[in-house]
């Protein structure tokens, strides 16, 4: 993508760094990681599997090689983690490092937004999961920059694109890039509000 940087396995703990600092007050992370001595070093680990899984399975890129922003994207063929996928990009680890009780807190979760997704969008199509940028960087454009190139290429595949997120904040600026909300729902077990957002591709003229 022009004017990003592809983000590499040997890139992992910045890249992690960078997703766990920008999610430290995400409702889904505040709800797992209740900790919050606890939950960075926690979100470190969450996020290199996801970051790893993007890695050998979709596409992830940084807004430079600062890595002020992450964006994961999972192609609709690859978005369900199997267990085998799961254990060659690191889930064994993670399992080691967060613990059995807090691993399977977000795996109720996905299963229960897998099923959501799946109800809604058929394959093929690309998931943005996750997208963040530092704290200290937000409000500068990086996110805008992260999502435009490849909302270009959907465009030019013609694909769809799909998310979710937990902060209603988020709906209005995702609404932005052409998103509309799909269905809201709250995650069961947790009382947090779900926003399923799709973007269709732009026709061409």
């Amino acid at each position: 993508m022009k004017n990003l940087v592809k983000v590499k396995k040997k890139d992992l703990p910045i890249a992690a760094k960078t997703l766990a600092l920008a999610f430290m007050k995400d409702p889904l992370s505040k709800a797992v990681f209740v900790e919050e001595s606890t939950r960075f070093d926690y979100l470190l680990d969450y996020f290199r599997f996801r970051i790893h899984y993007g890695i050998k399975y979709g596409y992830v890129y940084a807004s430079s090689d600062k890595f002020e922003g992450i964006a994961v994207w999972i192609p609709s063929d690859k978005a369900h983690v199997s267990t085998w996928r799961g254990m060659l990009t690191g889930g064994l680890r993670l399992y080691a490092k967060v613990g059995f009780s807090m691993v399977s807190k977000f795996d109720e979760v996905n299963h229960y937004t897998t099923s959501l997704r799946d109800s809604v969008i058929e394959p093929p199509y690309i998931q943005l999961s996750p997208i963040g940028v530092t704290p200290d960087e937000q409000g500068k454009g990086l996110g805008t920059k992260l999502i435009l190139p490849m909302m270009k290429k959907l465009d030019d595949d013609n694909l769809k694109c799909f998310l979710e997120t937990q902060e209603e904040r988020n709906v209005a600026y995702y609404q932005r890039f052409g998103f509309e909300i799909a269905k809201e729902t709250i995650i069961p077990g947790l009382n947090l509000q779900n926003w399923v957002m799709i973007r269709e591709p732009k026709n061409k003229d």
